[in-house]
């Protein structure tokens, strides 16, 4: 995707009065995905005897950990219980985190800065959450409130996360921008009504296929959006 390309759609399915900005987490705010992908599967396979093919990864990219856990338990069989695997899950990450310093999305301090609510809604859950966070250094206090798998009963693409969110928020849909990296996110957006944009920079690139809205990378999306920032918004 070309920078020049993607700024030039992008302009058009902009909000023009922007209130509030809702972020994915996973591949939109840290480079966190293909990790996941990585230390699930190999736990999967190496404790469980569950393997996952390429697509079968592909297939389950974007969903929150709720659809990953009701996919494994219809579609593959796993008979652990969910609290066993993400319990060993979470300790495997949380070693791996000790060593290494994810990378975070560019742009993403000048986005923040924008004085108008910033929200994350996520499949990971809180916990997950805030170990990444603490990780890249990123405050929460930069976000007006998190929802995360635990306050959902469908995860996306469901758009019950959205909706969520703009019910906490007291917004119009048309006044709030999503930032997201996957197909199920996009499509959860899109059924809750609110312009969503498709962030590139971590992204598997799937997404682009059907983002109205499309940015190389948050710094990008900034300078689009900047001067469109509701008065009044706080």
């Amino acid at each position: 995707m070309g920078g020049g390309d993607a700024g030039a759609g992008a302009s058009g399915g902009i909000p023009s009065r922007i209130r509030a900005f809702i972020y994915d987490f996973d591949d939109t705010i840290v480079e966190s995905e293909r990790i996941n992908a990585k230390l699930f599967g190999r736990l999967l396979g190496q404790s469980y005897g569950v393997v996952l093919s390429a697509a079968e990864t592909d297939y389950l990219y974007g969903l929150s950990w709720t659809g990953v856990f009701d996919w494994l338990r219809t579609a593959r069989g796993l008979r652990p219980t969910r609290a066993e695997v993400w319990e060993r899950f979470l300790q495997v990450k949380a070693e791996l985190l000790s060593r290494q310093t994810l990378h975070t999305a560019r742009g993403l301090s000048r986005m923040l800065a924008l004085p108008v609510p910033h929200v994350i809604v996520s499949g990971s859950t809180l916990p997950e959450l805030r170990l990444v966070m603490e990780n890249i250094g990123l405050a929460e206090r930069h976000f007006r409130f998190i929802i995360s798998d635990e306050d959902c009963a469908r995860g996306k693409p469901d758009p019950e996360g959205f909706q969520e969110a703009l019910r906490r928020l007291a917004l119009p849909a048309a006044e709030v921008l999503v930032f997201e990296d996957s197909v199920p996110g996009l499509q959860a957006a899109r059924a809750a009504g609110i312009p969503a944009a498709f962030v590139a920079e971590f992204a598997s690139g799937r997404g682009a296929s059907i983002a109205e809205i499309s940015f190389p990378t948050l710094e990008d999306a900034w300078a689009a959006v900047k001067g469109r920032i509701g008065e009044g918004a706080m």
